[in-house]
């Protein structure tokens, strides 16, 4: 397995977490507590178990960074990933989940164009080509009903998608991209719940009157749907590029989709079925496309040494 097929199944994993923690925050809303108090928890507790991670694996783990790398990890945990939950939870108070869903999910095209214009990164057809298709098979996934409109509901989830796509492109700098994905997701996590931490103070939104069944959903959000997402999000972008991984994510509320499906008895019909179809297909795309360019380097290369083989014998 190349390293372009490691990152993708990667970031698929990454989409999977994350895709996980809408229906499972619907599940937790029922005992009365805050979007933004849910999240400082979410944070916290991610924060502890990824850095215990990095105390038992200390000599392993180099968990220091340098000055300006501080600055940037402060700039993504404590105000771009913080700014990106807060307008993405609140964006749903004032517009329907799937609009906002729809207009979240277009930072793809705003990490692509981005990447393609101010980072020169290099977008080919088909990869073009599945972020087309990965959109449209959003538009049949989600329902908009154009009753629901509200522009303060879609300028909140349209700076949502700005903030996300600004998290990503980050993720990517050079900077950041040297630091281990483990310890990248401690900094954001940690730096992320002292801003929720600080913002449910002020608004007084402290509440931890919880049943059991509560905790141990916020606890799997905390440890699966954040933790482990933002290693395996920090570690595919590594491999495959801010703008490809952008495209993967997709799946995010394609799985949303699903377990609501499954688990919350919402209905799904045959336009969904159709777009989930095209999604995968999107991400099928990216896949072959990687394969065909790692067989095409391969091939390159093995020519290349027959070459020098070759040259070597004739001297």
């Amino acid at each position: 397995m190349n390293k372009e097929i490691k990152g993708i199944l990667i970031t698929l994993l990454a989409a999977a977490s994350f895709g996980a923690v809408a229906p499972i925050a619907k599940f937790i809303y029922q005992y009365e507590i805050t979007p933004n108090f849910m999240l400082a928890l979410r944070f916290l507790i991610a924060s502890l178990f990824l850095w215990g991670y990095i105390f038992i694996n200390r000599k392993k783990v180099n968990c220091k960074l340098e000055k300006e790398q501080m600055i940037i990890m402060i700039i993504i945990g404590a105000l771009v990933y913080f700014l990106t939950t807060i307008f993405y939870f609140n964006a749903i108070k004032f517009i329907p989940v799937s609009l906002h869903v729809m207009i979240f999910y277009s930072y793809p095209f705003m990490v692509n164009i981005f990447s393609f214009l101010v980072l020169k990164e290099k977008i080919s057809k088909n990869q073009s080509m599945a972020m087309i298709i990965a959109f449209v098979g959003l538009l049949l996934t989600v329902s908009i009903n154009s009753s629901g409109l509200s522009i303060i509901g879609i300028t909140l989830s349209l700076l949502a998608a700005i903030f996300n796509g600004s998290y990503i492109l980050l993720l990517g700098t050079i900077k950041i991209n040297r630091i281990d994905s483990v310890v990248t997701a401690a900094y954001t996590n940690l730096f992320s719940s002292i801003s929720f931490f600080i913002y449910c103070g002020i608004r007084e939104e402290i509440y931890v009157d919880m049943p059991s069944d509560g905790w141990i959903a916020i606890v799997f959000i905390a440890i699966v749907s954040t933790a482990i997402g933002i290693i395996s999000l920090s570690k595919g972008i590594r491999m495959i590029g801010a703008s490809k991984a952008s495209i993967i994510s997709t799946f995010e509320p394609l799985e949303g989709v699903i377990l609501s499906f499954i688990f919350l008895g919402e209905s799904m019909n045959i336009r969904q079925i159709i777009g989930i179809v095209l999604i995968l297909s999107a991400i099928i795309t990216i896949n072959s496309s990687d394969k065909k360019m790692g067989e095409k380097d391969s091939k390159i290369q093995e020519e290349g040494t027959s070459r020098n083989a070759y040259h070597e014998k004739t001297l």
